[in-house]
């Protein structure tokens, strides 16, 4: 069984689902509730243990109910929170997220910026067999992901949004940085995906990746452009599909996988995911995954043009 530490945020969502997403002003009637786990490294960890792995989860949460509610629900799924630290006088992250019935989000979140600042507890005594961190976090994030390149097993950088601070120290402490989209364009100035990792392996010598959602994932395979097409799904919820993507392709590598394997492992259970309503709550397990890959086994890697 691979181990794999996450790293980062752990939020409590409140998610409603709605006909559409509201336009404006007024009042609107959700047409489901779930509250459940959210955040990067929380939805990565539950999705790698329901496929199978160990996750060991390193966040901070604040001293408080948000907290314990936290603390007992990724217990509860068999994440370990020993790595947790736990804060006096700053809050717990939470969002409100509002889903359609095509799986469109609107996500509002508060995560307290004294939350995430200052250096995480020493890794020096991690064994694990993958890292996988977000940019939320940057004191926490490097030495975990130099903690990876000592032990000689990926380290995975989930690039969501340009960190305020300490990006180059990000970038070059990883082995595989997957960007999301938006994240890819606010970093490089471009809207083209090509460009943008092209720009990024100008400064990092890691693999790069970019997740384009229901476009499926772009990455660098040497000077070539290659490209995996999303999964045939009928999407319900995307919400954590992403944080699913890169739990799933860290265990991968972890397990000692081929790139290309581990991204169609990943993208399988990102698809799996959007099947159903409520973040990453909805992870599948590895033998649903496992089915589907079989069942899908004739989607083509591609040389976009």
């Amino acid at each position: 069984m691979a181990r794999v530490l996450t790293l980062g945020i752990a939020v409590l969502d409140t998610v409603l689902g709605l006909a559409r997403l509201p336009s404006g002003g007024g009042k609107h009637y959700a047409r489901a509730r779930a509250e459940v786990v959210g955040g990067i490294a929380a939805n990565a960890a539950i999705a790698i243990v329901r496929l199978g792995g160990e996750a060991l989860l390193a966040s901070r949460f604040g001293d408080d109910l948000v907290g314990e509610r936290l603390q007992a629900e990724l217990a509860a799924t068999g994440v370990d929170t020993s790595r947790v630290e736990w804060l006096g006088s700053v809050a717990s992250s939470i969002s409100t997220i509002l889903v359609d019935d095509k799986g469109e989000r609107l996500l509002v979140n508060h995560s307290d910026p004294a939350l995430f600042h200052g250096p995480a507890s020493p890794f020096d005594d991690l064994v694990v067999d993958a890292v996988m961190t977000d940019t939320l976090w940057p004191d926490g994030a490097i030495p975990a992901l130099q903690r990876a390149r000592a032990l000689a097993v990926p380290g995975v950088l989930d690039f969501d949004r340009v960190p305020r601070r300490m990006t180059g120290e990000l970038l070059a402490a990883a082995s595989h940085v997957v960007f999301g989209q938006q994240g890819l364009e606010a970093f490089a100035g471009t809207t083209s995906i090509e460009m943008g990792l092209r720009s990024a392996a100008r400064q990092t010598d890691a693999w790069l990746a970019c997740t384009a959602g229901g476009d499926g994932v772009y990455w660098l395979d040497g000077a070539a452009l290659r490209h995996l097409p999303a999964f045939p799904i009928e999407a319900v919820d995307t919400l954590g599909a992403g944080d699913v993507f890169h739990g799933a392709f860290a265990l991968a590598l972890g397990e000692g996988r081929g790139i290309e394997a581990s991204l169609r492992f990943a993208s399988a259970a990102a698809a799996l995911k959007c099947t159903g309503f409520g973040s990453g709550a909805m992870s599948p397990g590895r033998a649903e995954v496992e089915r589907f890959l079989v069942e899908q086994s004739d989607l083509p890697v591609v040389e976009p043009r």
